[in-house]
């Protein structure tokens, strides 16, 4: 089984700022996928950027990309089993598909007001 763990987190500066990631930890067989399971919300005014990082067990922090207005942004995934969508002002959700050994990590979704162009 490879546990799959997430956690959140915000750029911004202010402690009034919340963000919601959903469940706690995710449990899965190799092979089994984790289908828009990772969910990540916020209702902050002007922030329209949701990011995903992976922190795997060395503490290795890794950008996968991020969910603005417009589009999703992939930065990384030579598997090519990672994907996520959603709307950057309101939410997104994260998917691993065909799980692997090296998928077991700390999920972490951020929010931010930067544009990326």
């Amino acid at each position: 089984m490879i546990p799959v763990f997430k956690h959140c987190f915000s750029t911004g500066a202010s402690d009034t700022k919340s963000l919601s990631q959903t469940p706690p930890s995710i449990i899965r067989r190799i092979g089994e996928s984790v289908q828009s399971e990772i969910k990540c919300s916020h209702s902050i005014k002007d922030y329209e950027v949701i990011l995903w990082y992976k922190q795997d067990q060395h503490q290795t922090l890794e950008i996968l990309g991020y969910v603005n207005l417009q589009f999703v942004n992939k930065e990384s995934n030579p598997s090519g089993n990672i994907s996520f969508d959603g709307d950057g002002r309101k939410k997104s959700a994260l998917t691993i598909y065909n799980l692997k050994f090296s998928d077991s990590a700390v999920y972490f979704c951020a929010f931010t007001q930067t544009h990326f162009y």
